[in-house]
């Protein structure tokens, strides 16, 4: 009998713990947080006549976006995608994925300049206007050592200001600022059950991506994936290239 309730309750504190760990943000999330307080930070230097948002998830049509920031501004709308990762990042505009090297350990991560061409491309929607009309930006905490070859704007957090800055010609007067300040208002929604939602959606897409990938299916077109070498490594390409540019880091 003892020993039966040994069990019960040793099984009562592993679901228990499975659960808390459930709930509590892992490690990557705490610095994923931290990195954009920081930038936000950063940002709230911005005269009145920019408006700023940090962290929001915005619905609309029955999908859910997170993005890191946006800025509204006379002289254009600007969102920003903040990463705070450590080490040589090194990656290009169409890859599916980055790499970050830091004592000859290799991490792979979603490439940040299309996550964030995602971000422009919800707005654009949002707020019924071109896709030209954003400049999105990547941003790197410090510890990043930037090896990438884009042609995007992917810049350190100490550069952020001097880039919005740079954006110094009015696209906008201070009414349309306001009206699509409202409208992103509207769309902001800011409770925990939402972005929960929000998150488990992404893993589950990443979880099929990477079941796809492992089985040697282009999560892309649905082709056959192939080993190819590469200026830096080895990788999986699609069969189907040029039609199909997906490619992933192995």
């Amino acid at each position: 009998m003892e020993q039966m309730l040994f069990i019960l309750i040793a099984v009562a504190v592993v679901v228990g713990l499975f659960y808390l760990a459930k709930l509590l943000p892992s490690q990557a999330e705490y610095r994923g947080r931290r990195g954009e307080q920081r930038v936000f930070s950063i940002l709230k230097q911005l005269p009145d006549e920019y408006y700023i948002w940090n962290d929001i998830v915005i619905q609309r049509n029955g999908y859910s976006v997170q993005i890191d920031h946006v800025v509204i501004s006379p002289y254009g709308i600007f969102v920003i995608e903040t990463k705070n990762y450590t080490g040589w990042i090194y990656g290009n505009d169409t890859s599916d994925q980055w790499t970050k090297n830091i004592y000859g350990y290799r991490y792979h991560f979603g490439n940040p300049v299309k996550q964030n061409y995602s971000h422009v491309k919800a707005l654009a929607n949002l707020f019924c206007m071109s896709e030209n009309s954003f400049i999105p930006i990547v941003v790197f905490l410090h510890g990043a050592d930037l090896r990438c070859n884009t042609q995007s704007t992917v810049i350190y957090a100490g550069q952020l200001l001097d880039e919005i800055y740079s954006h110094h010609l009015q696209v906008m007067t201070l009414a349309d600022v306001q009206r699509l300040a409202a409208i992103l208002d509207t769309a902001t929604v800011e409770t925990e059950d939402t972005r929960k939602e929000h998150l488990n959606k992404v893993y589950e897409s990443i979880d099929r991506k990477n079941y796809q990938i492992y089985n040697g299916i282009c999560p892309k077109c649905g082709g056959q994936l192939v080993e190819r070498r590469g200026r830096y490594g080895y990788f999986l390409g699609c069969t189907k290239y040029p039609r199909c540019k997906f490619t992933t880091p192995i």
